[in-house]
């Protein structure tokens, strides 16, 4: 596997940060492997600017959290000592004649900080914030954006890898040439907890990722209207919290305990809303409801992005993939009803490429988008793993998402999955926390090529920040043999109709002019996986006991039932749901049927 360098310069001592890079003393150092250090704080967030003193030098880690000592620990190291602006100082104990790793992770705690100054940073004991949003330049491979936007990339390295440049242009390739299924793992939970379970149990431990302990919960106000865009908090009885996520626009929030092994105690978890919290339950206890007293008023603001892979190994589907996103781009704005759409786009490669990520900022001139995605071309790359989390963190922290939009969606198109060092890992899970923390639903696109590990995580990912997965089908006949995800049915569609599907149900929401939430139901609450062709007249229902499935607006699966879809009674008291639209769904005599509900 090739080694990952997040540190461009060779024996890089010291980096710059916002606060400036100061000179370190030259030392001399063993002839021992390479050596990452990692600093971070309890909740795995990264941390820059840390100081590190090492004999009589000093170090400092680079936006990363990381310092890269190409030779090793110096011999003759007693101690690591650490420090850092807001957090308690660290010494290590160090001893190279008895050991040596290639990473070493150093974890900090925050120092106690006033109410005051919780507000705006960590609180005691190291609680989540929402995100720490990095500057344009601390990201790697980027220069200042250009006039119209777009953020060009610097040369990293004179690295030659295929070329698929002879294909046909993306502008001679029409849209909708492209097939694939959809993977929502919340509609089929008891399937995907099986999957963890059974064929991909041997998987987690290559990404140290676990979607088991799941919590929903649903904001609404006192009219039954979801509350979107608001975070909502998993805290521990100490108050630590342990994952943070913000309603979606149905008002739903999905939280996780123990999602990055830390075998947290499950007992006495609160989830917290504002300034109000409740005991938490878990999926299978029921729906963790918070009723606020505030009037409906979502914004119309919708930002869509996407990451998508850019190495060789995409050169077979690239040019199609461009074809279908300008499509996507195009259509969005009439199918969401003329919403406030920003669109962007993020392209990686990896480390040892030309570049490593290139951006172009969230925009309303659609234009600028589309030309930053037809000019892309597939090169570079060289091994399997590409730079994921380096891409995910360009996509959060650089592209200028609306704090307060209805949806924030990023889709990630790729082959392959991210490298499985230590230091790759724990990148990649501090990424996946913030895209929660920011209600930034990723929506895995994956392409040819993909390994049921990569599977793992690409489901992993969508449903960690309340996404969904696509995977493209060889019904096409593009691109090179595709993997058959593991569940157990897959409708097959055209790409570009599922990713606009996509984008209408993440940002469709009852209108607040209603004069009920009931006024308000019509086939725009028809959620994946159904289409129109699903829905039938109510009085065309058949008679007689059948297995129905109760769905939330979202798709995702609230209940299993058994009894006569014209009689059965769903209400709030007998199932963990809140006020608001629902579906029933049951099949019979060899087709679908969907019925729509109001729950008071």
């Amino acid at each position: 596997m090739k080694k990952v360098l997040f540190v461009i310069l060779a024996g890089l001592l010291c980096v710059g940060t916002a606060q400036g890079c100061k000179k370190t003393a030259t030392t001399t150092l063993s002839d021992a492997q390479e050596t990452v250090i990692l600093v971070m704080d309890t909740t795995q967030a990264l941390l820059e600017g840390a100081q590190i003193k090492i004999g009589k030098d000093v170090f400092r880690t680079s936006w990363d959290g990381r310092i890269v000592l190409k030779q090793g620990i110096p011999n003759g190291t007693k101690s690591l000592q650490v420090t850092c602006d807001g957090y308690k100082p660290l010494t290590e104990k160090w001893d190279t004649q008895k050991k040596h790793r290639e990473l070493i992770i150093l974890t900090l705690v925050p120092k106690p900080r006033s109410e005051k100054e919780d507000n705006k940073y960590y609180s005691a004991g190291g609680a989540l914030t929402r995100g720490k949003l990095y500057k344009p330049e601390m990201m790697p491979a980027m220069a200042e954006p250009a006039e119209d936007g777009v953020a060009e990339s610097l040369s990293m390295a004179d690295y030659k890898g295929r070329d698929y440049s002879h294909l046909t242009s993306a502008n001679d390739i029409q849209a909708g040439k492209l097939t694939a299924g959809e993977v929502n793992d919340f509609t089929k939970w008891y399937f995907w907890t099986r999957v963890l379970d059974d064929s991909h149990r041997k998987f987690i431990s290559d990404w140290r990722i676990e979607t088991r302990n799941r919590y929903t919960v649903q904001v609404t106000n006192k009219d039954g209207y979801p509350i979107v865009s608001r975070l909502v908090s998993l805290v521990d009885e100490k108050g630590n919290t342990l994952f943070q996520a913000v309603t979606d626009n149905t008002g739903k929030a999905e939280l996780w305990a123990n999602l990055l092994g830390t075998q947290a105690s499950a007992e006495n978890l609160q989830i917290r809303v504002d300034d109000e919290s409740a005991p938490a339950k878990s999926w299978s206890q029921g729906l963790n409801t918070f009723v606020l007293d505030e009037v409906c008023d979502a914004s119309d603001a919708v930002d869509v992005v996407f990451v998508f892979d850019a190495t060789g190994s995409m050169g077979d589907e690239l040019h199609y993939l461009q074809a279908e996103m300008r499509d996507v781009i195009n259509r969005a704005k009439d199918a969401t009803g003329g919403l406030d759409i920003r669109t962007g786009a993020v392209v990686y490669r990896d480390h040892g490429d030309e570049y490593v990520t290139r951006l172009s900022r969230l925009t309303n001139d659609i234009k600028t988008t589309q030309a930053f995605i037809d000019k892309q071309s597939a090169n570079g790359g060289g091994d399997f793993p590409e730079a994921i989390p380096e891409a995910l963190m360009a996509a959060i922290n650089s592209v200028g998402w609306n704090q307060e939009a209805r949806a924030r969606i990023a889709f990630l198109v790729l082959d392959a999955p991210c490298h499985k060092d230590s230091a790759t890992i724990a990148l990649l899970h501090e990424q996946i926390l913030n895209a929660a923390a920011w209600g930034i639903r990723v929506v895995p696109v994956v392409c040819s090529g993909l390994d049921e590990s990569g599977e793992l995580l690409m489901r992993s990912i969508a449903m960690t920040t309340n996404g969904t997965s696509f995977f493209l089908t060889d019904d096409s006949g593009i691109g090179h043999s595709h993997l058959k995800p593991t569940t157990d049915t897959l409708k097959v569609e055209h790409l570009n109709d599922m990713l606009v599907r996509t984008i209408v149900e993440f940002s469709t929401m009852p209108s607040c002019n209603a004069a009920t939430i009931e006024d308000n139901i019509d086939e725009q609450f028809i959620p994946n996986p159904f289409g129109a062709q699903d829905i039938d007249k109510l009085h065309d229902f058949p008679h007689g006991p059948t297995t129905i499935y109760l769905l939330d607006v979202t798709g995702k699966l609230v209940a299993i039932l058994n009894g006569d879809i014209n009689s059965v009674e769903v209400n709030k008291s007998t199932f963990p749901i809140s006020t608001g639209v629902y579906f029933l769904k049951a099949y019979i005599d060899n087709r679908w049927y969907t019925k729509k509900i109001l729950v008071r």
